[in-house]
């Protein structure tokens, strides 16, 4: 049996973003915590550090924020999250979040961890398209 991931650091997570060929830009999130900066089909994204102590986390989330105007936000929200499961949008503050929470429990193997950014990068992008749709639908006719 291979060794179990208990807990990741900001190190950590980094490497798992190079290793898939992702950038891993550390930044602060509000409240002081640890924070990467990536991005995928040129949208930016973050993995937040989450609860844990000396640097080792129990668990983080992925976190993308979009800027929509004109379009049905709260529609797409409801159509989204009845349709997905494992990343949830709602909007706050005239943006659209996106979030995925990855708990690392009692245990992981590493591979669950890179099948965790393989599945926010589909999901990701899948949103995208599906917001590119909803302005297509919704834009007036020129």
């Amino acid at each position: 049996m291979t060794d179990l991931v208990r807990t990741v650091t900001v190190d950590d997570l980094a490497a798992m973003l190079q290793q898939k060929g992702f950038r891993a830009e550390p930044v602060e999130w509000p409240g002081g915590r640890a924070a990467l900066r990536s991005a995928t089909g040129g949208v930016s994204f973050n993995v937040v550090s989450g609860n844990g102590t000396n640097g080792a986390y129990h668990d983080f989330t992925y976190f993308a924020s979009f800027r929509i105007d004109g379009l049905p936000v709260d529609e797409i929200c409801g159509k989204w999250n009845a349709a997905r499961r494992f990343g949830r949008v709602h909007s706050r503050d005239g943006f659209l979040n996106f979030e995925m929470d990855v708990m690392l429990g009692t245990g992981v193997s590493d591979g669950y961890l890179a099948v965790t950014l393989e599945l926010w990068n589909q999901l990701l992008n899948e949103l995208l398209a599906a917001l590119r749709e909803e302005a297509a639908r919704t834009a007036p006719a020129a």
